[in-house]
């Protein structure tokens, strides 16, 4: 069941391998399907949504390569390349189609988006309805109102910045602020996770898994750490974790002193870190998993996909993965269909 402010639908097109998708969301959505299929390109996009809200659409194309390299590659029709993306999360709809510059305008930055459209609806009432520099905005109850010279390359959400007069904009933002994606953990010697982290208050799991220590902290004095502590136990026999304002250490059978982050095996890191983000005090309403499975033994996915069904309880989850034993251990734990992609002619589709 969609509770508010979670996403209950996606409409993805012209972006990489993804022509044209629309999918409808659940509470838990496993997305599934062989290397090569697009599970990626939809989780990037999912959370490109995130990165234009936040006002750091050109940051992120710019991150991807530039417009070229995120635009669909596959054959197009005689007409202007387009890329779409639009989310419903209750009470709002947002779309936003970008394109890239025309050279006639001769751009500082040709490989910048440019944002051909963008709407916002509020349970079906548009509210925003912007055309590149020049938006039509009005507030709940106002007038419409046309507001010129937009910085074309980012989102209305970077250009407005009066929360008391478009409140519904900053309340849509700070819902989507509150998304958290989690793609991979560092593990190598310089990682953040292996270092002590500044102690301060971690409410959830930093998508760099930065604050790893603080994070279970918080869950060890304040969450369900004796939950987890169990996981824990049954995928590392003899071992038992703890944490401090700043950093977590392991002691384990045979030997007398307590192990650091510094000295944790690569697979046991990110386990700790995929735990922190899964038994936060307060889930955040949509978290996103891409292979989570990388790195860990097959022997892990079942505990994996325990601390994932404890998350689906309180949030939103989308989990990207190419193993079939960890797809059959989330299936068997919550009962949800998996959602299988495939590719045809180079276009990622929804299996049937």
């Amino acid at each position: 069941m969609i509770m508010a402010g979670q996403v209950s639908s996606l409409q993805v097109s012209g972006y990489r391998s993804l022509e044209n998708i629309w999918i409808d969301l659940d509470s838990v959505n496993l997305i599934t399907g062989p290397n090569g299929s697009g599970k990626s390109n939809l989780f990037n996009a999912i959370r490109l949504i995130k990165e234009a809200v936040e006002g750091r659409l050109a940051r992120a194309i710019a991150d991807e390569g530039g417009m070229e390299s995120v635009l669909w590659a596959g054959p197009r029709q005689k007409k202007a390349v387009r890329m779409t993306l639009g989310i419903t999360v209750e009470p709002f709809q947002y779309q936003l189609e970008l394109g890239l510059r025309p050279f006639s305008e001769f751009p500082l930055f040709p490989m910048d988006p440019q944002i051909k459209s963008e709407t916002l609806k509020v349970r079906g009432r548009a509210l925003v309805d912007r055309k590149s520099t020049v938006a039509n905005i009005r507030g709940i109850e106002g007038p419409w109102e046309m507001i010129t010279n937009l910085v074309d390359s980012e989102s209305i959400f970077a250009n407005l910045q009066d929360p008391e007069k478009y409140s519904y904009l900053f309340h849509f933002r700070e819902i989507v602020r509150r998304w958290m994606f989690y793609h991979s953990f560092r593990t190598d010697s310089d990682s953040p996770v292996r270092r002590a982290a500044m102690p301060t208050f971690a409410p959830f799991l930093q998508e760099d898994g930065s604050n790893l220590g603080p994070a279970l902290y918080v869950i060890q004095r304040r969450g369900e750490f004796e939950a987890l502590q169990k996981i824990l136990a049954e995928s590392f026999p003899g071992s038992m974790f703890s944490a401090n304002p700043s950093s977590v250490t392991m002691i384990t059978e045979g030997i007398e002193r307590q192990i650091t982050a510094r000295e944790l095996s690569e697979g046991t890191l990110k386990f700790l870190c995929l735990a922190a983000a899964c038994f936060p005090v307060h889930l955040p309403p949509f978290v996103a998993f891409n292979e989570p499975e990388t790195s860990l033994n097959p022997a892990l996915f079942g505990p994996l996909a325990e601390i994932m069904a404890h998350a689906a309880q309180f949030g939103q989850l989308w989990v990207t993965t190419h193993s079939d034993q960890l797809s059959k251990e989330i299936v068997n734990r919550v009962g949800c269909k998996p959602i299988r992609l495939d590719k045809v002619d180079g276009s990622t589709i929804i299996a049937t």
